[in-house]
């Protein structure tokens, strides 16, 4: 793989394994890209993988920006667990969770 694969998350992972990622703090977007460069401090796991904290980069669409609390899909490199890839298409979007959060606080206030 060249170089720009390699900037760009191209490594390719040798025992990649379904797992997650605590979202322990991550940089908030500026401006109004739809998509912007994500930086964020991670704590994965998966099958065969102990809790590992990590930083992790990438561009992220503004629809589904993470925040510090989440938890994300991931694949996770069982020989490099600094490989990471998120599976962003799995990820709720800010309306969903802004949704499930709504309906959350509506229950509790109605005792449910």
């Amino acid at each position: 793989m060249g170089l720009l694969g390699h900037m760009f998350g191209g490594l390719r992972m040798k025992d990649p394994v379904r797992g997650t990622a605590q979202v322990v703090s991550c940089n908030g977007h500026r401006g109004h890209g739809v998509t912007q460069n994500c930086r964020m401090q991670l704590v994965v796991r998966g099958d065969g993988v102990p809790a590992k904290a990590i930083e992790h980069s990438g561009h992220v669409h503004l629809k589904r920006w993470p925040s510090p609390g989440m938890t994300l899909p991931v694949l996770v490199d069982r020989a490099n667990p600094n490989r990471v890839r998120v599976e962003w298409g799995d990820v709720e979007s800010l309306a969903e969770r802004a949704r499930r959060g709504a309906e959350g606080l509506v229950a509790s206030i109605r005792g449910r």
